[in-house]
C-alpha cells in the first residue's frame, strides 16, 4: 500500500499542472504589464500638447509671422511638458527592472531627454539670431524650425520605441508625425500650425484612444 498522501489538487492527475500553467500564466502576465512602455498615454500627452500649443500659435500669429510671447511660451511650454512626461513614463515603467530591459528604458529615456534638450537649445540660438534680423521671411524661417526639429526627434523616437518593443501602431505614428511635420516644413506660414495643431494633435489623440480601447480588448480577452 503507498502511503503517500493523495492531494485533491492531483487526485485525477489534471488539476495540480493546469493550477501550475495557470500560475505561471499570470505571473507571465503581471511582469509584461510591468514592464512594457504602452504608447497611448504617449500618444495622448503629444497629442493634447500639439492640439493646445498649436492651437494657440495658429489662432495669435500675426500677418508677419510674428508669435506674441505668451503665446510661444505657451507652444514651447506644452512640448517641455509633453516631454517631461513621457521621461518620467518611461523611467517609472523601467523601476525595479534588471538587466536588458532596465538598460533599455534607461537609453530611452536618456534619448528622450537629450534630443528635447538639444532641439529646444537650437531653436532658442537660431531664434535669437533670426529675431535680430527683424523681416517677415525670418520669423517665418524661425517658426518652421522651431516645429521641424522638436517633431523629428519624436518621430524618430516614436519608431525607435517601435523597434524596441515591436508595436506596429508606435511604427505608424512616429511615420505619421515625420509626415506631417515634412507637410508642414513645406508648406510653412500660416498653415503650418493649423497642419500641426489638427493633422498633427488630432492624429494623435486618434491614435491614442484607439490604442487604448483595444489593449483593453486585449486585456480582457487574456483575462478570459
Amino acid at each position: 500500500m503507498d502511503p503517500t498522501p493523495v492531494s485533491p489538487n492531483n487526485a485525477d492527475g489534471g488539476l495540480e499542472p493546469a493550477a501550475a500553467l495557470a500560475t505561471i500564466s499570470e505571473q507571465q502576465t503581471a511582469y509584461l504589464r510591468h514592464m512594457e512602455v504602452h504608447s497611448a498615454p504617449l500618444y495622448l500627452a503629444w497629442g493634447l500638447a500639439w492640439l493646445i500649443g498649436y492651437g494657440v500659435c495658429g489662432l495669435s500669429v500675426g500677418g508677419d509671422y510674428e508669435l506674441p510671447r505668451n503665446s510661444w511660451l505657451a507652444f514651447m511650454g506644452c512640448l517641455a511638458a509633453a516631454a517631461v512626461f513621457t521621461c518620467v513614463y518611461i523611467a517609472r515603467r523601467s523601476r525595479g527592472l534588471r538587466g536588458r530591459t532596465s538598460w533599455i528604458g534607461m537609453l530611452y529615456g536618456l534619448a528622450w531627454a537629450g534630443g528635447m534638450i538639444l532641439a529646444f537649445t537650437t531653436t532658442a540660438r537660431l531664434g535669437a539670431f533670426l529675431n535680430e534680423l527683424g523681416t517677415a521671411q525670418a520669423a517665418n524661417v524661425g517658426s518652421i524650425v522651431a516645429n521641424a526639429l522638436p517633431c523629428l526627434v519624436v518621430g524618430v523616437l516614436f519608431l525607435a520605441g517601435a523597434a524596441i518593443w515591436e508595436e506596429t501602431t508606435m511604427a505608424v505614428t512616429g511615420g505619421w508625425i515625420l509626415v506631417v511635420t515634412t507637410a508642414a516644413t513645406v508648406v510653412g506660414g500660416h498653415a503650418l500650425w493649423a497642419i500641426m495643431a489638427l493633422a498633427g494633435g488630432g492624429g494623435l489623440l486618434a491614435a491614442g484612444i484607439l490604442t487604448a480601447l483595444l489593449g483593453r480588448r486585449q486585456s480582457a480577452a487574456v483575462r478570459d
